[in-house]
Formats: structure tokens, sequence, C-alpha cells
């Protein structure tokens, strides 16, 4: 027998529920009811979800993360099917970092990624600010929470405005799209907040130029190639934008 996450021989596995031949869909979580008891500790089809904006799924543990975005909380699903909330309480205002995930507070978290070292990084987008889930459930602040608008700051010291797409490469640098202030931002290993694309204008901007001097607009997609080449979905203009490494 195999488990969510791997085949017989080792190799990475599709989602639970999802086979890896074929063109077949098949729920993996969610019963389409958003008033029923959220199901924690049972089936993940089971369970209900209330706009699940983001997914991210860890090949190494076999676990599938996601937004449970109008429920206030992020949920994951074990290899066996099993549905448990991660974090989040379904209160709102801003809270709970330095102690465990489950007891923080989320609004509307709507990104996400798995990073190298199974850390989960979460948009927390209504309190305006990037989380991050260690693999003890340890919660804390990436970027956001301060009062600058500047860049090349400590992240922490940053003032976001709608974060809401996620991607990590393989180093471990955090980019991450701060919607509503027209941008997408990096938070190096080191902790620092660098300026990645956007000048904070709405228009759109002119290619074949440096990222940092076009405007993208509101970004509410993220994706990283095998290259480390970022795409980003500009939603506000109707694009998808390349930033070469």
């Amino acid at each position: 027998s195999t488990s969510f996450g791997t085949t017989s021989s080792g190799a990475p596995s599709s989602p639970p529920g999802v086979s890896p031949t074929g063109p077949k869909i098949t729920t993996v979580v969610g019963n389409g009811d958003t008033s029923l008891a959220f199901g924690d500790g049972g089936p993940a089809t089971s369970a209900s979800v209330f706009s699940p904006y983001a997914v991210a799924y860890d090949s190494q543990s076999g676990r599938l993360y996601l937004c449970d975005s109008l429920h206030n909380r992020v949920r994951v699903v074990a290899p066996d099917g099993t549905i448990s909330t991660l974090a989040g309480t379904g209160a709102t205002p801003f809270g709970g970092d330095g102690g465990p995930a489950v007891l923080a507070n989320f609004s509307n978290p709507s990104g996400m990624a798995v990073g190298p070292n199974g850390v989960v990084y979460v948009a927390d987008t209504h309190n305006d600010r990037v989380r991050a889930i260690g693999i003890v459930g340890t919660v804390w602040t990436v970027a956001g929470g301060g009062n600058s608008s500047a860049v090349d700051i400590p992240a922490q010291s940053a003032q976001l405005s709608g974060p809401w797409a996620i991607a990590v490469n393989a180093s471990g640098s955090v980019f991450f799209s701060d919607a509503r202030n027209y941008r997408v931002c990096i938070v190096t290993p080191d902790g620092m907040l660098r300026l990645v694309a956007g000048t904070g204008a709405s228009a759109a901007g002119p290619d074949n130029v440096a990222a940092v001097a076009s405007a993208i607009g509101r970004a509410f997609g993220l994706a990283l190639d095998g290259y480390g080449n970022l795409l980003i979905s500009a939603w506000s203009h109707c694009r998808v934008r390349h930033v070469s490494r």
C-alpha cells in the first residue's frame, strides 16, 4: 500500500484522491457547504471550507495546505486524508506571534507557499503581514507590521497593504505581492525587504526596462520557474509579467 505523498517506489504522488493517470477530477477538500462544522480530525472531503484562495503542497512531508480564507484559518491535510487546522482561531484582529499558530488570529489569508525547510508562509492579507508557521507550529511575522513604506529595510519594519501571493525559492527567500502598494517585494534570508518589481503606481509600465522602474498594478499571483525567474500575474493590467533572475 502507499500513502498520500509517495508511490510504492518512494516517488512523489498526487494529492489525496487524485490519480496520477487519466483526466479524472475529484474533490480533495471540502463538502461544498460552508455552514457545517469545520470537520477537523475527519476526512478532508467531509470538512467545511469557505473560499479557499490558495493551496500549497509539500512533497517532502506529503501534506496539502490551504488558506481557508473566509474562515480566517489555514488548514492542512495529512497524507492519510485527515484535515486539521494549522493556524487561526476564526477571530481577525492581529495577534499570536511567538506562540502556537492555532491560537493566533489571521484575517482573510489569501496566499501561501512552503519553503525548502518545511516552513509554511502565509499572506495574512487583511492584517497586512506575511507570516510564517514553523514545523513545530510556532507563528511569527516575516514582513509587515511596521510604519515604513521604504525598501532596503528590515522586513518587519515595513508597512504592507494587502499582501496576496507568495513564492519561495530554494535559498529560502520569500517573494510576495504587496498588492495595494502596487509592488512585488522579496524578503531575503537575512530578513531584509527588497523591491523586485513595481513603482507604487497603478498604471501599466513598459516592458524591456528594469522591473523596479515599471509599474505593475495589483499582482495576485506569483510563480518561480526552474531557473529562478519570477512570473507575476498583473491582475490590474490583464497581463502576466516576467522578471529575469
